[in-house]
């Protein structure tokens, strides 16, 4: 999980310069190409743009979907073939920005990012992908091979909901909606260690239980920074007064946004938790430590009269009547035997025990 950014290397040049601000990549960058029509739809795998199906964007909807960032000489194609901004393009190489959405004069460009639950690391993994919103047509661009956008195009290969028949902007819509998804099931698998760390917590604390508090609490910030920008980009999608975006569509933006208002509640909730969790955790922990201290200072209690008749009778005096006594030995251990129990019954009867 990165936690800090590194934007050095492009300090000092200018605005538009393709250079990859980010984790290091690796693999291929693989195109795919959906067209979407009232009929049926048409799905192709890519080599190039230049295999790139046209369509009418009056009747159909063309769907460009782009897997990895390697290839700046695509990136510079994409943008000549499709009359892109260069700022919009060294966005896209910049995987270090928050989710925004941005109104060209012919476009919609949209910065989103997806999260997961990374398996070995229990951390939060994150990747940025960009959506580009033209009439008739939706381009997407993202880090790697591997995403959440599956059952979107399950959705359009067996004819579910309305993608094939509404227009590009529900297109990207449900595109955003499947992200935002992604975000409750994060969520929810955080809220489901929470409460067993709590239950743990509550019945044997252990030393390790700080530490993953302190994780929990880092992955509950981790996803923070994404859906609180998130819901700003849902609020600003909802307000944009652009062509791009038709009446029907923004009610179902308006849901996105509910969403991601709720998901950042959930998330609020959570880091109470964790808080009063960790208050629990450091009670119970002084709790344990007020329990021995007073074990101790009952025993160092007991054994101060005793050490004091020990004492006395460990002093080298020739002139002491019980030193050579027959039962001596036997009345000042059975002397020191009763006091002891006298305190401790006493210690019960105060219930300092």
């Amino acid at each position: 999980m990165k936690k800090v950014s590194t934007r050095s290397g492009k300090a000092g040049l200018p605005p538009g310069t393709l250079i990859h601000v980010g984790d290091e990549l690796s693999g291929t960058t693989s195109l795919r190409q959906f067209v979407l029509a009232n009929d049926g739809y048409h799905e192709e795998h890519l080599s190039s743009l230049d295999g790139l199906r046209q369509s009418d964007p009056a009747t159909t909807v063309s769907w460009l979907d782009i897997d990895g960032l390697n290839s700046e000489r695509l990136l510079r194609s994409l943008g000549e073939q499709f009359g892109l901004h260069h700022l919009m393009l060294e966005d896209i190489l910049n995987t270090d920005h928050r989710p925004k959405v941005e109104e060209y004069q012919d476009a919609l460009f949209v910065v989103a990012k997806m999260i997961s639950i990374d398996k070995e690391t229990d951390g939060i993994d994150n990747e940025q992908i960009c959506f580009i919103l033209r009439k008739g047509m939706v381009i997407s661009v993202q880090e790697r091979p591997g995403d959440v956008l599956d059952p979107i195009r399950e959705r359009i290969r067996n004819d579910l909901g309305r993608v094939r028949r509404a227009g590009a902007d529900y297109l990207l819509y449900a595109l955003l909606d499947v992200i935002v998804d992604q975000y409750f099931v994060v969520v929810e698998s955080l809220g489901k260690r929470i409460e067993q760390l709590e239950r743990k917590v509550l019945v044997t604390p252990g030393n390790e239980d700080l530490v993953t508090i302190q994780e929990l609490r880092s992955n509950l910030i981790h996803v923070n920074r994404v859906v609180t920008p998130t819901r700003e980009l849902a609020g600003r999608l909802n307000s944009l007064q652009s062509h791009l975006i038709e009446k029907p569509t923004r009610r179902y933006i308006n849901d996105l946004q509910d969403h991601t208002v709720y998901i950042a509640e959930t998330i609020a909730t959570f880091r109470e938790m964790l808080a009063s969790l960790e208050n629990t955790y450091h009670a119970g922990q002084n709790a344990r430590m007020t329990q021995v201290m007073k074990l101790l200072t009952i025993i160092s209690t007991i054994f101060i009269p005793l050490t004091f008749i020990a004492g006395v009778y460990g002093m080298n005096f020739d002139h002491m009547p019980e030193l050579r006594w027959k039962y001596g030995y036997f009345t000042v251990m059975g002397v020191m035997t009763v006091l002891a129990l006298l305190m401790l019954l006493w210690f019960r009867r105060k219930r300092w025990l």
